[in-house]
């Protein structure tokens, strides 16, 4: 009885704040949040058959989401558990794995979010060369919005992908094993816990990142030295 009641409450709390997308991943303990990981990673070689997950952000995303329909709990548990920029796992149990970003939206507005990431550089690149949008997908338990870190479909010109990448399976100029956004864009990964930005609850929290991001999200594309977002830009920017 008692089980049931906390699911209800946490039912409810979703609802009347749906933003709160993490709520729910705290009451995963740490042995789950493993095997879940485990289980993913079980699953690599089917997301990237030549190993390569380089810029692979698309494609976890669209296997997480397509391999079966899945709670909503589970599916933003799982796209925890990789950098959309490089591609690279996120092992749960290696601490702090995310950071506070803050993200142009496609319409213009910014928002603030939680993005998990392997390294500092790829949260310069997440907020320099990609921008969110709202998008709404079918699950287990219901339809889901939520907001989703996007690129241009770099698939539009296979022949200037760069030499590193080759996890992407390009038909008729579209990323097959990728989703894309009503707008067209490339998903890469999600923001969880978005708000709308807001500098005087935001700006504390996020000036540490932006002051490490400064250098580099200013840097010149072909200048960029360091940290395996380098070959994500250029895809993006193709």
């Amino acid at each position: 009885m008692h089980i049931k009641i906390i699911l209800l409450i946490i039912v409810i709390f979703c609802v009347i704040y749906p933003n709160n997308s993490l709520f729910i991943e705290n009451y995963i303990n740490n042995d789950e949040k493993k095997e879940h990981f485990e289980i993913l990673m079980n699953e690599f070689e089917i997301i990237f058959p030549s190993r390569n997950r380089n810029a692979g952000g698309p494609q976890f995303y669209h296997h997480i989401y397509s391999k079966n329909k899945i709670t909503r709990e589970l599916f933003l548990l799982y796209n925890s558990f990789y950098c959309g920029v490089s591609g690279s796992p996120i092992d749960p149990s290696r601490g702090k794995v995310y950071d506070y970003v803050k993200m142009n939206h496609i319409d213009g507005r910014i928002f603030v979010g939680r993005y998990y990431r392997c390294c500092v550089p790829c949260l310069s690149d997440i907020m320099a060369h990609a921008k969110v949008e709202h998008h709404t997908i079918s699950l287990d338990d219901g339809p889901y919005e939520h907001m989703v870190i996007t690129i241009d479909d770099p698939c539009k010109k296979k022949d200037s992908f760069p030499d590193e990448v080759d996890s992407y399976n390009c038909q008729n100029d579209i990323t097959k094993n990728g989703i894309r956004t009503n707008s067209g864009r490339l998903i890469i990964a999600v923001l969880h816990e978005h708000e709308l930005y807001d500098p005087d609850s935001h700006d504390e929290i996020l000036h540490p990142i932006l002051e490490l991001s400064e250098e580099r999200m200013n840097t010149p594309i072909e200048q960029l030295k360091g940290g395996m977002g380098d070959i994500f830009v250029k895809l993006a920017n193709i």
